[in-house]
């Protein structure tokens, strides 16, 4: 409808619409367009504001004027008015038809952000066989009508005015080229993607390309064989509403991928990971789970010990012994004394509860322990002979007797 007429004009034209609207959207709207303008043409004839009666007096009833359409543009007539039964069919077609618009594209969008892989072919799938077998039973329960009668049915009628009040609300001029040019893109753009898509997810990428391409070309033709059955629809607008998920989520996640496409690369270039996996739980050596500890003295003895970090905590492990796996009373099970004892299996290699063996015995015999370093003696060779200095000669002191302090006796040599 031209969002440009008003008054008698347009309800003249919403009702000419009414009448005309079991024929294709395409060709209605190319109809409807030149309506408008035998309509535009008309008022101005007038002078003044043309009323509905003016305009029936003018043209006939718009019942009348969309016959005469029909007749001219070699459209069949409008069928009889559906009986009950056909109210029946067309709302069980209808509420099967939602099913597969609502449920099916909800478990595909759960499979689209879903975390892992397996849940993304878990919920795709899923969604998909949704979709088809409501689709189906939607067009069963049509049983031979005609598929419009859904929109003759009280809900049906009312979804369809308020999806045509808002389609009238663009210009008639951007709706026309909208049908003409943007449905054809819209059936290559949802065809590549879908199918491209498809591929990449189950990863085939050496065949998306070729994929894409004969999605677009199916997807085409559906699109043409929708205008001739409008059964089809019951398959196709679901897969619209998907297409319409998976397009922005495409081009969302292809934006984001160029943003970081520098970081990625960067990542890779140290030699990590653009995505951080965090450690299990326990202790870890080079990404590998420590589930033992044996330590040994200096001498290749093993010892027990008890292992704590630098603020005190015990470094425990989940402990394995025979009192763990099978006991029946409740214990601590793990502790931070090692080497911790480990099930061994017995001579008939049973590891079973009645005759269950551990052991706290390295599984493995350590390398000697490294020499101690020691600094070498130096190497003995010829003493120098020292080199002679002459000195000066050394006064021995005299040293002079004390006086006694008694009496002395002198003696007087003989003559």
């Amino acid at each position: 409808m031209n969002s440009t007429l008003t008054g008698a004009v347009a309800l003249y034209l919403a009702q000419v619409r009414a009448q005309l609207n079991d024929l294709p959207p395409g060709e209605l709207e190319d109809v409807l367009q030149d309506v408008s303008g035998h309509l535009t043409e008309v008022a101005a004839e007038f002078g003044a504001e043309p009323t509905l009666a003016d305009l029936q007096q003018r043209l006939g009833t718009p019942a009348q004027y969309a016959d005469e359409l029909r007749t001219a543009a070699g459209y069949p007539p409008r069928t009889a008015p559906v009986s009950q039964d056909g109210l029946d069919a067309g709302w069980k077609a209808l509420r099967w038809g939602l099913i597969s618009a609502i449920a099916g594209p909800f478990f595909i969008a759960v499979g689209i952000f879903a975390w892992s892989q397996d849940e993304t072919a878990f919920f795709g799938l899923l969604g998909l066989g949704i979709l088809f077998v409501a689709a189906f039973l939607g067009v069963q329960a049509l049983r031979g009508h005609d598929p419009r009668i859904v929109l003759d049915t009280p809900r049906g009628a009312r979804g369809a005015a308020a999806i045509r009040g808002w389609i009238d609300q663009i210009p008639p001029n951007v709706r026309h080229e909208l049908v003409t040019i943007g449905q054809p893109v819209w059936w290559v753009v949802r065809g590549v993607i879908g199918a491209g898509g498809f591929f990449a997810l189950f990863g085939a990428a050496s065949v998306t390309v070729v994929g894409a391409v004969a999605g677009a070309a199916v997807s085409i033709w559906i699109g043409r064989k929708t205008q001739q059955d409008r059964r089809w629809l019951w398959y196709v607008v679901p897969l619209n509403v998907v297409a319409a998920i998976v397009v922005p989520s495409f081009l969302a996640a292809a934006y984001v991928g160029a943003s970081f496409g520098f970081l990625n690369n960067y990542n890779d270039y140290r030699g990590s990971s653009s995505h951080y996996n965090p450690p299990s739980n326990g202790l870890m050596l080079d990404g590998n789970s420590v589930t033992n500890i044996y330590p040994f003295d200096a001498q290749g003895k093993q010892v027990p010990v008890r292992l704590y970090d630098q603020d005190g905590n015990p470094i425990s492990l989940e402990q394995q012994d025979c009192a763990t796996n099978y006991g029946t009373q409740s214990r601590d099970t793990t502790s931070n004394l090692f080497p911790q004892a480990v099930v061994v299996p017995d001579e008939n290699g049973d590891t079973g509860p009645d005759n269950c063996k551990d052991t706290t015995k390295a599984p493995f015999v350590p390398p000697p322990a490294p020499a101690t370093r020691t600094t070498p003696p130096p190497t003995a060779g010829p003493t120098p002979t020292p080199t002679q200095t002459p000195t000066a000669p050394v006064k021995t002191p005299s040293v002079k007797p004390s006086k006694p302090a008694g009496p002395t006796l002198t003696v007087q040599p003989t003559r």
